[in-house]
Order: structure tokens, then C-alpha cells, then sequence
């Protein structure tokens, strides 16, 4: 199976100094949080992965890319652990870069991958989402075990509803899924995350959909919508450790003092 990573996005909520550097690139620790993702996509025996960014990120190609130069002077200078440590992005997997020209949603952003994609499932990942690498393992066992597509959700605390995309789940599938309802009208306290598992035909659902009349955007809710009324979408609730690395500077900090405090988070 290959992955689709999304970090197209501007990240402006994490302006200034987005402006020039890619918040996919922003460290937690001492890597960067895009690093953690394909470091467990990796570990889950995916190795190709196709990352949707834009025009000005072409750091992102970089930091998965040899330096031949710097390879170099490391080299000359002895410092062998700087050298594996600035190899070890490139060795994680195969790596595809496209660039999304116009900002025009998710869905459209995952439309950028369709040539690339042959096989029947393909995983999607938001590269904002550091999650404990047997999120991904597990979600392809369910995935074989089911047949079906596969949608990551994650207890939240119901006075927090509200701020999630909300599953409604029955009889082991999701029905629905209800947008930042209020505690009283949500159907679960199950929140929406990536990774998602869904079948190639979600490219075609996307090319039929209608951007959205205001923001111009094209979202993958209703093609997802579709898939679960006629294939049947599975849930996978996850009890593992993930973190919001990039969202805002609040969930930024929060994230760097959790792995301080506990470095082997993700072992």
C-alpha cells in the first residue's frame, strides 16, 4: 500500500515563521514532525509515499533528498554520527513530491495523486498528526482482516466535541460523520483523525464533486459519505499516544514538553 502525505497547507496559524519554513518542518525534539510520520509509516512496512506540498516548500524535498556538500564536509571532518543522522530522512522510503498549484481543499489536494496511485487502497495522512507507530500497523490489519476502508478516531472528552469532526458508529461501521457537534447532539465521543484507508474509486467521487460555494474548496466529506453507504467504512479506535504537532503554537508546546518528559513516546 502507498501513502499520501498532505502538507500543501500555508500554516498560518503558525505565521511568522511559516513564512519561510514549512511547518511540516518544524521541530519537535530534534527531528521535525514530518520526520516522526514516515519514520512510523516506515515501520509499517510502507515505503512509498507521495507528499502533496506547494510552491514554496521546496525545503521539504530537501530535507528527504542527499546534500552532497554537506555530506562532504562531514565526511572531512570526522563527525560520522551528523553524517547518519542527515542520511536517514532519504533511507525511510521512496519518495514522490507534487505540488498543489492552487489551494483549493483536501479533496483536491488528494486528487493531486491519482495518477500515482494503481493499487485498489491507498493510506492518507495529515502531516500534522504525529501518532505512535503502531496506529499505522494496526489500521492495516484491520484493513485486511476487513476488506474495507478504515477511518482512525480517537476518544475525546465530550465538553470537547465541539471542536472534532464526530463518528456515529453502528454496528462496527461508521454511519456518519457529524461536524463539531454540540455534547447533546453528538453521536459518540469518537473524534475524526488521520491516517484514513479508503479504495482508489474515492478519485473519481472527488473529480464529481462541487467545490464549496464560499471557500471555492473541494472536501472529501461527501465522496467519504458515499463510500460508507456502499462499501462500508470500519472504525479504528486507537488507545496509542498521538500528538497535534503544527496546528497552533499551543499544541506545538504542548507537544515538545510531552516528548521531553517522555522521550521514548513512541517506542
Amino acid at each position: 500500500m502507498k501513502a499520501i502525505i498532505l502538507a500543501a497547507g500555508h500554516g498560518t496559524r503558525m505565521l511568522p515563521i511559516t513564512k519561510t519554513i514549512p511547518k511540516e518542518l518544524l521541530p519537535v525534539g530534534n527531528k521535525p514532525v514530518i520526520h516522526y510520520i514516515v519514520e512510523g509509516l516506515s515501520k509499517a512496512g510502507i515505503n512509498d509515499m507521495l507528499i502533496i506540498t506547494s510552491q514554496s516548500k521546496k525545503a521539504l524535498e530537501d530535507y528527504f533528498d542527499k546534500n552532497y556538500e554537506l555530506e562532504d564536509l562531514l565526511n572531512k571532518k570526522g563527525k560520522t554520527d551528523a553524517l547518519q543522522a542527515i542520511n536517514e530522512p532519504k533511507d525511510l522510503g521512496n519518495f514522490t513530491f507534487v505540488k498543489q498549484t492552487e489551494q483549493k481543499g483536501t479533496g483536491h489536494a488528494i486528487l493531486q495523486a491519482k495518477p500515482w496511485i494503481q493499487d485498489e487502497f491507498f493510506m492518507v495522512v495529515y502531516a500534522d498528526e504525529i501518532h505512535h507507530p503502531k496506529i499505522y500497523t494496526e489500521m492495516l490489519d484491520l484493513h485486511h482482516q476487513s476488506g474495507k476502508s478504515v477511518i482512525l478516531g480517537k476518544e475525546v472528552a465530550f465538553d470537547d466535541v465541539s471542536k472534532y469532526g464526530i463518528l456515529q458508529i453502528e454496528n462496527n461501521f461508521i454511519t456518519d460523520i457529524i461536524e463539531k457537534p454540540e455534547p447533546a447532539q453528538a453521536p459518540s465521543n469518537y473524534a475524526l483523525f488521520t491516517p484514513f484507508i479508503f479504495p482508489r474509486k474515492l478519485f473519481d467521487l472527488l473529480e464529481q464533486a462541487q467545490a464549496d460555494e464560499k471557500s471555492g474548496e473541494v472536501y472529501p466529506r461527501d465522496a467519504v459519505k458515499h463510500i460508507m453507504k456502499t462499501d462500508g467504512v470500519v472504525p479504528y479506535i486507537s488507545t496509542h499516544p498521538m500528538r497535534d504537532a503544527s496546528g497552533n503554537p499551543e499544541s506545538r508546546l504542548a507537544t515538545n514538553i510531552a516528548f521531553a518528559n517522555n522521550p521514548h513516546i513512541l517506542d
